[in-house]
């Protein structure tokens, strides 16, 4: 931030160093003769030049805070240095003086405007200059200059504390709302429940997916899977058992996959999907093997199943093949599921084989 307002502050400063070239050129040729300012120009010129070529060779965001403010401090006295030197050149009162050094106060405010005790540092010195040299040339009238002084510099910081809260307030909105916005999309996109993907997600996900086998040809399998008798489950146990339930099998089936691409969801109800990227039937026969011993190491009893004193899972495997859909992808794993659940149920099918 102080690297950028210190940028726009040497770009005002070449601006306003044409604006003091124009104005002795045409108005004050009769006080000083243009060649007489040139090198009480130089050293602020130069400097911003130096700046601009340093800023070209390094990007302005490798600058650290420590060159910026010794950049800031050599760029203040140049100004300084110029002010005095025009007095100098000057036997009578200039008002042009004075008002450089107003603007000059107005270009640090905004250009340090975020940081109040450095925009404190870069303006103090003009407005101490435009103080003294109005008291030197107008010693009748003190109590302008020091009035002016004291309501500059009241109002500077006034300022710069209402807006700099203003701000604050205006991130912390953005940054809340922001964090809405995430917890929205998290919302959109995993299971209340459970707490891995839903069913949008995984829809999406798998469209990916698919997209990329087509254009990599590599191989895709996704795994359905249904808890048996999960309905007389929820009626004897009672429902809230049965979410525990539902949580503990997310759990279990997450376990079962480690690989940053590979995709559990909750596809509804009681039912679980699993995609499985850049693996062919043979590697999803052994997630789905190892379902199975995880779900039975958790020894999760289903008093009322006809297969198992515990909870046990049918699962519909499909691979995907090039040309195939997603519709049709996730229909072939359903009829493998549907396969399962007339077999039997505790078991996982596939296309060809028979158990």
């Amino acid at each position: 931030m102080l690297q950028t307002g210190i940028f726009w502050a040497m770009y005002m400063t070449l601006f306003l160093v044409l604006v003091v070239i124009l104005n002795t050129y045409y108005f004050a040729h009769d006080i000083y003769d243009l060649k007489d300012i040139l090198p009480e120009l130089a050293p602020v010129t130069l400097l911003v030049l130096i700046g601009f070529a340093a800023i070209k060779l390094r990007h302005i965001d490798s600058v650290t805070p420590k060159q910026s403010q010794l950049f800031l401090m050599l760029l203040i006295l140049a100004w300084c240095y110029l002010l005095y030197g025009l007095i100098q050149l000057s036997s009578e009162p200039l008002p042009g003086i004075e008002s450089l050094a107003d603007i000059l106060v107005m270009v640090f405010v905004f250009a340090l405007f975020p940081n109040r005790q450095v925009m404190l540092l870069g303006i103090l010195p003009f407005l101490l200059f435009s103080c003294f040299y109005r008291l030197h040339e107008f010693p009748e009238s003190p109590v302008y200059p020091l009035t002016k002084f004291a309501c500059v510099l009241a109002i500077i910081i006034s300022g710069q504390k209402i807006i700099s809260g203003w701000f604050i307030k205006a991130v912390i909105r953005d940054f809340e709302k922001q964090k809405l916005v995430k917890q929205f999309k998290r919302l959109a996109l995993i299971d209340g429940l459970t707490n891995i993907s839903n069913r949008r997600h995984f829809d999406e996900i798998l469209s990916q997916e698919i997209r990329v086998s087509e254009r990599n040809h590599h191989a895709l399998t996704i795994i359905l899977i249904d808890i048996d008798f999960f309905k007389r489950l929820n009626d004897t146990l009672g429902h809230q058992t049965g979410d525990e339930y539902l949580i503990k099998v997310a759990e279990v089936i997450s376990s079962a996959v480690n690989r940053p691409r590979d995709l559990v969801a909750r596809y509804g109800g009681e039912e679980f999907v699993i995609a499985l990227p850049n693996t062919n039937l043979d590697g999803a026969i052994r997630v789905s093997e190892k379902v199975k011993e995880l779900l039975q190491q958790a020894e999760l009893l289903h008093p009322c199943s006809d297969v198992s004193e515990q909870v046990t899972l049918s699962q519909g495997l499909a691979q995907w093949e090039q040309g195939m859909s997603q519709d049709q992808l996730i229909k072939a794993a359903d009829r493998m599921l549907y396969r399962a659940k007339s077999a039997g149920r505790d078991r996982y099918c596939f296309e060809g084989n028979d158990d």
